[in-house]
């Protein structure tokens, strides 16, 4: 009789191993194994407050659908976290790491995600690397080191103490930054040119950075509007990057309502090489910059929701 009911309890083990085997090993997994990689740092000193309707801010780092993990990819990025890691539940997810594989594999939408953040915490490259037991780990390359922060910010200080007054409105300050940068700044045609063509850049400006217009006079798109992006948040004024295809500019709610302006269309290139400025892209609504320049601003708006 004791040998039966042995037997049966050993067999009640190995059934109830086998079935809930999943449910065991995610446990192990989730509470011993990668334990030590789910205590996460305090975000950093560019970290924003914002959500937005595309992407929202979040303090729970298990997803339970697709749009959990835009909102766990937003929240690292926008944290300034160099590495992190998050579990996927396989059992009440089972899509999980496809859809991870899916979003993480679609460069366009991590850009996309990535214009949300703090121009500090962007990255210039990320890497995803995840397991069949569930864990996921993403590596951020910053745009900007420690250095490049502090000479940028350094030279925006200066330039808001030369240009900006107390009794300027929010408006005439956004104008008086805008001016400074396309009046000491010129678009580089070379870097543009090298880009289109997929050939290797030279480099020989920092162009696409906000480096470039600040210290050595030259810009392409992500130049600019990084720039402007760090002059914003500098006012305190909720903004981020929109882009297109092609192009990319700023958007900036001010007192409710959002604006576009981009400083790259307000600096055009002309044939006699003259040094034009333009305001014609300066804070503007969607409907009026989809009229006036519909191919390279047509942006997706299921995506950038507040700039329609």
């Amino acid at each position: 009789m004791k040998k039966l009911i042995t037997t049966l309890i050993l067999i009640g083990m190995i059934y109830g191993i086998y079935y809930y085997y999943d449910d065991i090993v995610e446990y192990v997994m989730y509470n011993f194994v990668y334990k030590e990689d789910f205590e996460y740092d305090e975000k950093n000193e560019y970290a924003r407050d914002y959500n937005f309707e595309f992407v929202q801010l979040t303090d729970d780092f298990t997803p339970k659908k697709r749009q959990d993990i835009l909102n766990i990819i937003y929240t690292s990025l926008n944290n300034g976290w160099s590495n992190f890691t998050f579990f996927c539940p396989r059992k009440e997810y089972k899509k999980c790491l496809e859809d991870v594989e899916n979003i993480t594999n679609d460069a366009t939408l991590i850009s996309n995600i990535n214009n949300f953040v703090s121009t500090y915490n962007s990255y210039n490259k990320i890497v995803v690397n995840m397991n069949s037991y569930g864990r996921v780990n993403i590596s951020v390359d910053k745009l900007y080191g420690d250095e490049d922060i502090k000479v940028i910010n350094e030279k925006i200080d200066e330039i808001y103490n030369e240009i900006i007054t107390d009794d300027m409105t929010i408006e005439q300050k956004i104008k008086a930054f805008h001016d400074y940068i396309i009046n000491n700044t010129s678009y580089d045609e070379e870097r543009s040119n090298e880009i289109k063509s997929n050939a290797i850049t030279s480099l020989k400006h920092p162009s696409n950075t906000a480096y470039g217009p600040l210290f050595t006079g030259k810009a392409i798109c992500g130049g600019y509007t990084d720039a402007m992006a760090l002059f914003l948040d500098k006012l305190g004024l909720e903004n981020y990057k929109v882009s297109s295809e092609k192009h990319i500019w700023n958007l900036v709610n001010i007192d409710g309502k959002w604006k576009h302006l981009d400083l790259t269309w307000d600096d055009p290139v002309v044939n006699t090489g003259a040094n034009m400025l333009i305001d014609t892209y300066f804070l503007i609504d969607a409907n009026t910059l989809l009229t006036t320049e519909p191919i390279q601003h047509k942006f997706n708006d299921k995506i950038f929701v507040e700039a329609k």
